[in-house]
């Protein structure tokens, strides 16, 4: 799943996917990330039913490989909304799509305080991801900026990433962010199996 401000590397090996990418790369870079939805299975090679808003982004690096495959990185850069799937003409699928602009909060609001704390305590408590996490309390502008990143590199539940990518009320994104990065803390902070919590 694509999110907004998030890196995906992908490795394309089937046809329509190859035709997708030298598609994008004569144009405008710019690609769509989907996701099915449940039941796909029996229909993914034909055009099973996808969610509506979905993550685009572009294509920051690519490189082909033999046999045509590619190896290509994607930034994501918005939020879309599905519009409608135009007629079949290529063997990738194509949309008509509308960037979904955030409901924004206002500058300094207290969950936006609350959600950079919680990254500092999760940074102190968690050394190997320390660096990664003042980088995002670092590069990201607004509440809105930080939530899509903290989505993008410090979420790996699917159900809650579709959630994130698909709320655009920042103050409602930031409250489902401080809870994930406070559940996030706590098992950072639980004791070893069988051990116990010492007080000073």
């Amino acid at each position: 799943m694509l999110l907004p401000g998030g890196m995906m590397p992908l490795h394309v090996f089937e046809p329509r996917y190859r035709e997708l990418v030298e598609s994008a790369l004569g144009e405008d870079r710019v690609m769509a990330i989907a996701t099915l939805r449940p039941g796909y299975e029996d229909d993914y090679e034909a055009r099973p039913p996808v969610f509506p808003i979905m993550g685009a982004g572009t294509i920051v690096a690519a490189e082909k490989l033999e046999g045509g495959r590619w190896n290509v990185l994607l930034r994501g850069t918005d939020r879309v909304r599905l519009l409608d799937e135009l007629p079949p003409m290529r063997a990738f699928r194509e949309i008509r799509a509308e960037r979904v602009p955030d409901v924004p909060v206002a500058t300094g609001h207290a969950l936006e305080h609350r959600l950079r704390s919680l990254i500092g305590q999760l940074a102190d408590q968690a050394e190997d991801a320390a660096a990664a996490l003042h980088l995002i309390a670092s590069h990201a502008e607004d509440a809105a900026g930080l939530c899509n990143l903290i989505a993008a590199h410090a979420c790996s539940d699917p159900h809650l990433r579709r959630r994130l990518l698909e709320t655009v009320d920042v103050e409602r994104r930031l409250e489902l962010t401080c809870t994930h990065l406070g559940r996030l803390l706590l098992e950072v902070m639980r004791p070893p199996e069988g051990g116990t919590d010492t007080l000073h």
